[in-house]
Parts: structure tokens; sequence; C-alpha cells
């Protein structure tokens, strides 16, 4: 660190060895973090099926007026356990298309229970009218069928991949998705390689390389740190305005989650840049307390 031609180097490659583990931490969490099975673990912790299943009966309750269908025919056979089911299929299906880049699309899981129900109530109805049951009488069950599994989906789809893929943002956001392994291979390979440069430059004076690196770290970890911090303390997530209270737990769960993972990563980095920092100090501190007895072995002479 005495000598120019080595500082001035060491320093050019610490700002970007701080830039690179920010984004090296950042890509790693994603890759960790951002998949189906992660996803779904997610939204089971946040109980979401329940929230889901409320917001359907609220549903189906204002469609009953229209059909004149009962809203106990279909929320009386959804049970937290089949809409997660279907909260399941839509998030495998999302990532699916993530991966694939292919249109989304997604079977809901059968309800046999609700389809009884719905046929039991037309059948019912048909025989009190009198009402014939022709092509038109299985028409408009077949469309009550499909318009309810439709209801349960848009409410169950808590990420809103079909309303992504409908407007256009799923295919962009595939191609970015599927570069993953890239992104991350080559912030954790430039991270690597500037710290062999950190060594290389500074060959000659060992010690340093703990000084040097344990310094990056720490100011990588503080920046990662400091803004998470914030985030997390003030709840900032929680100012999204989403009505539906299944989506809006989703979103703020997934970001809430994300955050604290970078901000624990964050954290450990800053811890190991600091433990770098002390072993430099107990090294050089271990330096000048042996140069004292090294010059009086090596000059006996003017010890007399």
């Amino acid at each position: 660190m005495k000598k120019l031609s080595a500082y001035i180097p060491s320093l050019i490659i610490s700002i970007l060895l701080v830039l690179l583990t920010i984004c090296s931490v950042g890509v790693i969490i994603i890759d960790i973090n951002v998949n189906a099975k992660r996803t779904i673990t997610l939204s089971e912790k946040k109980n979401i099926a329940a929230k889901a299943s409320e917001q359907l009966e609220r549903k189906f309750k204002e469609l009953s007026g229209a059909s004149g269908i009962p809203a106990e025919t279909y929320t009386a056979n959804l049970d937290e356990e089949y809409l997660q089911s279907v909260i399941n299929a839509y998030i495998n299906e999302g990532y699916s298309a993530l991966k694939s880049g292919e249109k989304f699309s997604v079977d809901i899981p059968e309800n046999s229970e609700m389809n009884s129900a719905i046929e039991d109530f037309f059948n019912k109805a048909a025989d009190e009218t009198g009402y014939e049951k022709n092509d038109d009488f299985y028409k408009k069950l077949d469309n009550t069928k499909e318009n309810a599994y439709k209801v349960i989906g848009e409410e169950c789809d808590i990420y809103k991949f079909s309303a992504l893929d409908k407007h256009g943002v799923l295919k962009p956001a595939s191609k970015v998705y599927k570069m993953r392994p890239l992104l991350t291979f080559a912030a954790v390979g430039g991270t690597v390689l500037l710290t062999l440069f950190l060594i290389f430059v500074n060959r000659k004076e060992k010690k340093t390389i703990f000084y040097w690196t344990g310094i990056c770290a720490t100011i990588a970890g503080t920046i990662g740190m400091i803004p998470s911090i914030y985030l997390l303390s003030t709840k900032y997530f929680n100012a999204f305005s989403i009505k539906q209270p299944q989506i809006f737990t989703a979103y703020t769960g997934a970001m809430f989650k994300l955050t604290e993972a970078f901000m624990s990563a964050s954290i450990a980095v800053c811890v190991a840049g600091i433990a770098m920092i002390v072993l430099y100090a107990v090294l050089g501190c271990q330096k000048t307390d042996d140069e004292p007895a090294e010059k009086t072995s090596a000059n006996p002479e003017e010890s007399k």
C-alpha cells in the first residue's frame, strides 16, 4: 500500500469490486428465491388461500343477484385446500411460461363437488319450473361452470400472470428471467476475477490484500444493508395500493421476503469485511512488534 504503483490500481479495482459484490448478492438472492417452489411456500405461509376464499364469497354473492344461483352453491365446495391447488397451478404455469417464453396457459383443477352442486341446482330448477332439458339447458349449465372457474381463476391468480401475459409483459420478462444463470455467473465470476487482480497487484505486500478486500466487503455490505433496513423498518411495501387482499399479500410478501434476504446477505458480507480489516490490523501489529528484534539480531555490533 506504500507504493503508488500498487495503491492506484488497488483503489480502481476496489471501486469495481464493491459494485460487483452488490450485484452478486442481488442476483444470487433472486436466483434462490424467485422460483415456483419458493413462491408456493410463501403463499402457504401467508395463508393466501384463506384470503382468496373470503374474496370468492363476496364475489359469488354479488353475482348471485344477476344469475339467481345462491352463492353457497359455489362457496360451500371451495375449501382452502382446493383454492391452494388452484393458486399452485397458476404459479407453476407462470414460472413455466417465464422459463419457456411460451404463451401462458393454465388448466384449473376440477372441483367435482362444485360441479355436482351446480348440476343439482339446474336440475332442481328445471324440474320445479317444467323447463325442458334440451341443448340450451346444457349449454347454460356448461357456461355457468365455465364462468365459475373463470371467477375462481381471477381470484387465485395472485401474481396476475394471466394479466401480465394479456398485456404483453410476460414474454419480455421471460427473456430476462432466462438470463438469470448467465447474470449470476457473470457477477460472481467478475467478483472472483477482480479479487484475483487485487491479490496480484498486492503480491509483494500480501497482508494488504485483507485490507482492500475487507474495505470492499464492508462498503458493499453497508450499501446493501442501509436501504434494506429502511424499507423493512418503514414497511414501505405496505403503501402499495392493491385492492384485492390476496394479491396485495402476495406481492408485498414477496418484496419483503426478498428485501429481508438481501439485508441478511449484506450484513454477512459487511461482517466478513470487518473481520478481514481486523485481521489486517492484527498482522500489521505483529510485524511492527517483530521489527526491532530482527534489527538487533542483524546488527550485533550496534547493540554494543
